[in-house]
């Protein structure tokens, strides 16, 4: 097992000043990354830069849910497992209340499973090309689709943060175990994903407006698509609602497709909408290839590393916080619980069955409520990026 730590900052990070009392910023370059050399397709520059993209995560709206009930469908198993809490923040004397899924782990000592659907998504656009997570990515011989479902979010993996061994666990599920290290009831605490079957292969095709330009790789097998959100967002709330129930989460898989809104290129989200009887939470994003984005690392499942790790800790999208910005994508200041956003594009390098991922690191809870951390080697991220909560953001 290779455990190493390569951090990078996104392009977006170039344009952003850290906020008052942050240390240890996000780095501005990647370490051992290279663009393919067997098929460029792109004459050495990556699609970033010849079609000026911007990588980055939006926050949806989440549609009517009714907050007052999630309570009861709770108790009812109508929705997905979560617990809740609150929090005072030293930064404005305010308390938070939060909802995380799976138990509380200042009392519970096991790991709670959550039933997931794996949808994967064949695109066929307007131009002809079809992106196919079935087949190989540039460069490889297995599917997207196996490199993804059989890949360490969704299978226990030896792993340490800040030198701290949490123990073999999907990633998001010892990222939850790291996060609260110190008030932890017992070392085996944990939240995975269970499969409910078989990858579920579904044939779409692309809006009339979707697009592709040139991938890293020659042929069409491998070019990059651009979706519209609102249209895509709507298929995949279809989808949602007709292959899985409010207690699980569908996660909706593609290759190489970004969302646009205002220019590309959205990697991921996540989001919840209203059921009869529950409340439906989803997670959609791209399994990529490596180079689209030049030499910042995210590629493979790093956009799903982070969609995945914010909906655990903000599965309803009502979890906020005292304000923060000015790094990672964030360029103004921001107030919700993602633990994603303020390191987007930092990557850590995870082998798994000789095959080098590039999971995004996440950010701790302390560091949004700037408490004292509860997290592995006293640090406020998973790889220990982030090693002081932030100041205020102005």
């Amino acid at each position: 097992m290779n455990f190493g730590k390569i951090a990078a900052a996104t392009a977006a990070a170039a344009l952003l000043a850290a906020c008052s009392g942050q240390t240890g910023a996000v780095p501005g370059s990647g370490v051992g990354q290279s663009l393919p050399a067997a098929g460029d397709a792109t004459g050495g520059r990556s699609p970033a830069e010849i079609n000026h993209w911007l990588p980055r995560y939006i926050d949806m709206k989440p549609r009517g849910i009714d907050y007052a009930s999630l309570r009861t469908q709770r108790g009812a198993a109508t929705t997905i497992p979560y617990f809740t809490g609150s929090v005072k923040s030293p930064l404005d004397g305010q308390t938070y209340q939060y909802m995380i899924v799976g138990k509380d782990p200042t009392k519970n000592n096991r790991v709670t499973g959550v039933t997931y659907v794996p949808i994967v998504l064949v695109i066929t656009f307007p131009d002809g090309t079809v992106l196919d997570p079935t087949q190989p990515g540039c460069n490889d011989t297995v599917s997207v689709s196996d490199r993804f479902f059989k890949g360490p979010n969704f299978v226990r993996t030896p792993l340490v943060s800040n030198g701290v061994n949490v123990g073999s666990e999907q990633i998001v599920s010892g990222f939850q175990r790291a996060e609260f290290w110190g008030k932890l009831k017992g070392k085996k605490y944990g939240t995975k994903l269970v499969a409910s079957g078989a990858p579920i292969v579904v044939d779409v095709n692309a809006p009339s407006n979707a697009k592709t330009v040139a991938g890293v790789c020659s042929g069409s097998a491998h070019r990059i698509g651009e979706i519209d959100i609102n249209s895509y967002d709507n298929m995949v709330v279809g989808l949602a609602t007709k292959y899985a129930t409010t207690t699980q989460v569908p996660v909706v898989l593609s290759y190489n497709t970004f969302e646009t809104s205002g220019g590309c290129c959205i990697l991921g989200y996540h989001n919840a909408f209203p059921r009869s009887g529950g409340t439906q939470v989803y997670a959609v994003g791209a399994y990529n290839d490596a180079g689209v984005f030049g030499s910042t690392p995210i590629e493979d499942i790093h956009a799903w590393t982070h969609e995945i790790g914010e909906l655990f800790n903000d599965p309803f999208i009502n979890n906020g916080t005292p304000a923060w910005g000015h790094v990672g994508q964030q360029s103004g200041c921001q107030n919700n619980f993602e633990v994603g956003d303020p390191l987007t594009g930092t990557a850590f390098q995870l082998t798994y069955k000789g095959f080098t991922y590039h999971p995004q690191e996440l950010v701790f809870f302390d560091w949004f409520f700037r408490t004292p951390s509860q997290g592995t080697g006293g640090l406020y991220s998973f790889e220990g990026t982030f090693t002081s909560s932030q100041g205020a953001c102005h």
